[in-house]
């Protein structure tokens, strides 16, 4: 059975859903999921998990992401970015602005703050996209969330197109970013290109396009691997079985906080994820059948 993750570099203009569709058609038995949905106008890295894979997903969807935004200063669209409609505009030039200005100005983003998720995104509402009630013409108001902000760097000023770079938490909505960068200059913007180089430890330069016959085995990372964003500890076989068994396991390891490591089988590899806390390994996902993944 082919268990693991592939790096896909998403093209524009395709949602992450029919991507994933068409990856299905090579092999119509696998069960195939991906960790972050993209737009369909963002291209870059679509981490896919594989067959079991899939049952540890939301502890790789819910790393640190890195973006390459272009921002265009002057115009605001109905959608936050270029595939909607201008609502507003506004003359506006960087020609007065040195770009240490512009640096500094987004440094302010760093660091942690509440952001608003925008109409026009894959956010669920009663089971729906806010985008489809937002189609709609429906207005759906949900809470500000926190997001972090850990990285925010200028590329380049070309005209009323300002490039950046920024990483940020899980949930970071970059065209509701790029709106707010607009206000902090006192005029509309808009996200109009956007790319995703990192997921995690996922880079966009290791990610290939997506196959048209075949799936690519050699490139395909093994489940122990590609969760290597967490520790490793390794068990005897009759620890393992208690945690795969639901049972609490008392454990000396010295961490100050709750901490999700790889559990490690002495004799038969890879097993899955446990929860350290407060002196106990707690389970939390593992592998089915992992005799034969080991």
């Amino acid at each position: 059975m082919i268990n693991g993750v592939l790096q896909i570099d998403k093209p524009k203009a395709e949602s992450s859903a029919s991507h994933i569709r068409r990856l299905s058609k090579l092999e119509p038995e696998l069960k195939i999921g991906h960790c972050g949905t993209l737009d369909p106008m963002a291209t870059g890295i679509l981490v896919v998990c594989l067959n079991q894979m899939t049952r540890f997903a939301s502890y790789l969807s819910s790393s640190e992401k890195t973006y390459q935004a272009c921002i265009y200063f002057g115009k605001k669209t109905s959608t936050g970015d270029s595939e909607g409609q201008i609502i507003d505009s506004k003359e506006f030039s960087f020609l007065d602005l040195s770009s240490i200005d512009v640096e500094n100005t987004i440094q302010k983003f760093l660091g942690k703050s509440k952001q608003k998720p925008p109409a026009f995104s894959a956010l669920k509402h009663k089971g729906k996209s806010l985008y489809e009630y937002a189609r709609k013409g429906i207005k759906i108001d949900k809470d500000e969330r926190e997001i972090f902000i850990s990285s925010i760097k200028l590329l380049s000023i070309i005209g009323n197109e300002v490039n950046i770079e920024v990483s940020c938490s899980s949930g970071t909505y970059v065209r509701s970013l790029a709106e707010d960068i607009g206000e902090l200059f006192n005029c509309p913007a808009y996200l109009k290109d956007l790319r995703r180089t990192r997921s995690g430890n996922f880079h966009v330069k290791n990610a290939i396009k997506l196959p048209q016959d075949s799936l690519p085995i050699d490139k395909i990372i093994s489940p122990n691997d590609a969760l290597n964003c967490f520790n490793e500890i390794q068990c005897a076989p009759d620890i393992v079985d208690k945690l795969r068994n639901g049972q609490f396991v008392e454990s000396n390891l010295k961490y100050d906080s709750s901490t999700i490591l790889r559990l490690r089988d002495s004799k038969r590899g890879f097993i899955g994820l446990v929860e350290y806390n407060e002196g106990l390994l707690k389970p939390k996902r593992f592998l089915e059948n992992f005799l034969s993944l080991s």
